[in-house]
């Protein structure tokens, strides 16, 4: 009897601190092993996502879903893009997004990939997500990669990189220069350098 008591407080404890998170907020059962066993975590959550209070977007992945009453949806998965972003800050790694992603992410683009492709300083995996979409981390030892300090010129450089010398257009180029023109100056030369040469020639302005 103790220990069934034990573990109903551990698994209230556990859907406390779950239900106390922002709404499209992205956690993994290892975020609770201060506060419970592994079995009082698995059970709270299976517990919650039956009831629909969390959903599940991947093994080992779950959310508090959002909700947009103005278009009638009140269960609205978190974006491939915040999934991979809270990964890479579980796994203490940094991440690029490639190919469409980074076009997305820069508004060159308004598809959303079905399998999202990012760079990673860390390990080469894949994530399946429920709704049969996928993340792929794909490592790289070029470290010069990872030393960006604008966000909006990493994205810039995986854009074009992306695209390839023999595809990009004069219109893609120059609206990425565009976008990159609110950069400051010293931090855009830093930047600039981090790029393949090709790469450094279509964006000097």
């Amino acid at each position: 009897m103790d220990k069934r008591r034990d573990r109903s407080v551990s698994e209230n404890i556990v859907r406390e601190r779950i239900l106390s998170l922002d709404k499209g907020a992205i956690f993994f059962p290892s975020d609770f092993e201060d506060i419970a066993s592994p079995e009082a975590v698995r059970q709270t959550l299976s517990r919650m996502v039956r009831r629909g209070e969390i959903m599940r977007v991947s093994r080992g992945i779950y959310c508090i879903p959002r909700s947009n009453m103005a278009l009638g949806l009140d269960c609205i998965p978190p974006s491939t893009e915040d999934i991979a972003k809270r990964i890479a800050k579980r796994d203490r790694v940094k991440i690029i997004p490639t190919g469409d992603q980074a076009l997305n992410q820069l508004g060159l683009s308004s598809q959303v990939p079905m399998n999202a492709v990012y760079i990673t300083n860390g390990a080469r995996k894949t994530i399946r997500l429920t709704n049969g979409r996928s993340i792929t981390f794909r490592e790289s030892n070029e470290l010069r990669l990872f030393e960006f300090t604008s966000n909006l010129m990493m994205l810039a450089v995986s854009a074009i990189r992306s695209i390839g010398e023999n595809n990009l257009t004069e219109d893609i180029v120059n609206r990425i220069r565009e976008i990159v023109k609110c950069v400051s100056p010293d931090i855009y030369k830093h930047d600039l350098l981090l790029a393949p040469v090709w790469v450094r020639k279509k964006l000097e302005r």
